[in-house]
């Protein structure tokens, strides 16, 4: 449990200097849940806590990409096969993330929040025609 409190204090260090050094953007379009609308930068994710280890390992960061996901899928904003393709790649990325959580490795976790950033931006490039939607 210590080691868990040290490594959140950590995480929380290391993206609270990510969302100054990159605080950038406003979410737009309708909110789904807790889900704010789509895109923002950092400043965005810190509100709901997602760039925060606690949030990835609990799944939660998991759930709202998942849940964006069918949502643009059930509009026909992206076609079957490449949500299948990008719901497998958060699937494996949920595997390597309850390994790294278990390891406690900030820097994995760390990492794996980067793509799961990429994995947002995917879906917006499907749904929306291009990377600078």
């Amino acid at each position: 449990m210590k080691m868990l409190r040290i490594a959140l204090a950590g995480v929380a260090l290391v993206a609270g200097g990510a969302a100054n050094a990159q605080g950038w953007g406003q979410s737009y379009g309708p909110t789904y849940g807790d889900m704010r609308g789509y895109g923002g930068g950092y400043d965005d994710r810190d509100d709901d806590g997602d760039r925060d280890a606690s949030t990835i390992c609990s799944g939660q960061r998991a759930e709202r990409i998942e849940q964006r996901l069918r949502h643009e899928r059930d509009e026909g904003e992206i076609d079957r096969d490449t949500a299948r393709r990008i719901h497998a790649t958060i699937d494996r990325l949920e595997d390597r993330q309850r390994h790294e959580c278990d390891e406690g490795d900030m820097r994995a976790i760390a990492g794996i929040s980067d793509r799961y950033d990429r994995i947002e931006q995917w879906i917006g490039s499907e749904a929306h025609g291009g990377w600078g939607y």
